[in-house]
């Protein structure tokens, strides 16, 4: 009997105690809460009050060269490799240089002596006048058909002829030496190269583009009921597809004044900043206007 009045006795307090807590609402001991705090991240984009649309564009470069040898020789050298940037006057590769000074030298030649021709034949022509009776100091003198007479049989009409050919042929030896040298046109970085050394040269086949790295653009599309939204001067936001975790600002700066058939206009955005951004690369572009 005395152990069942225990047992009650504790059963009732254990009630209590479970009651008194029970009945403590509203109130959060701050060292027992364990409930994660969520901070909520602004958006990259300008979203508030404003309509976003977004498409697909590609980086293209606003200035660029193609490289190409004028004379069909051996390759000596290639100074250069795809995505290296180069300087403004940076030799990027050469011809065969022995070949083409040799060149030089027999075209220098053949200028000293059609100039020893000229001497030599304006001597004989002398002689020819002497012959007729005149004087050769005294050109007004002589008659028309004397001089044009000794001018045949000496040949010096000719041989001045032969001069002016040999200069411009030595003229064009330089210009040939001088294009035998490729450089860098301005300040860039090296794209499609597409020879090696040892290799013959094509005329005119390009052997690289240099690409004007600081000035590229981004070109998209936008159909023209929404052209009036983006017009000169709008901010657009550019995401590459190779990462989406750079983003670039551009300005748009040209508007195409064409509908194709699809009913789209084109547009240019210069960008502010470059780094890491290939011509030709994929991107999306992200339009953001005012409601």
């Amino acid at each position: 009997m005395l152990y069942m009045r225990k047992v009650i006795i504790i059963i009732a307090a254990v009630a209590m105690l479970t009651a008194c807590g029970s009945g403590q609402t509203g109130q959060v001991d701050p060292e027992a809460d364990t409930t994660a705090i969520v901070r909520e991240e602004k958006p990259a984009l300008p979203l508030p009050d404003s309509e976003v649309k977004q498409t697909m564009g590609k980086v293209v470069a606003e200035r660029y060269a193609d490289l190409a040898f004028k004379t069909a020789l051996p390759i000596e050298q290639v100074l250069v490799r795809n995505g290296q940037k180069v300087r403004r006057g940076q030799v990027l590769a050469t011809l065969d240089q022995f070949k083409l000074r040799n060149d030089i030298t027999q075209k220098e030649r053949a200028v000293e002596q059609a100039q020893l021709r000229i001497e030599q034949a304006h001597l004989q022509m002398q002689d020819v006048i002497i012959a007729h009776g005149y004087d050769p100091e005294k050109a007004a003198q002589i008659p028309s058909n004397v001089t044009r007479n000794s001018d045949l049989k000496s040949g010096y009409t000719l041989s001045k002829s032969q001069l002016a050919t040999a200069k411009t042929q030595l003229e064009a030896a330089r210009h040939d030496l001088q294009s035998g040298v490729l450089t860098a046109p301005f300040d860039g970085v090296v794209a499609n190269l597409s020879v090696q050394a040892h290799q013959l040269a094509e005329a005119g086949k390009t052997v690289c583009r240099v690409i004007a790295t600081g000035d590229m653009m981004v070109e998209f599309r936008v159909m023209e009921a929404d052209l009036q939204k983006y017009k000169v001067g709008t901010g657009v936001h550019i995401i590459p597809v190779a990462d989406k975790s750079q983003q670039y600002e551009a300005t748009v700066s040209e508007i195409n004044p064409i509908v194709d058939q699809q009913g789209a206009v084109t547009l240019r955005a210069r960008l502010s900043k470059t780094a890491e951004l290939f011509d030709g690369m994929n991107v999306e572009v992200i339009l953001t206007s005012e409601k």
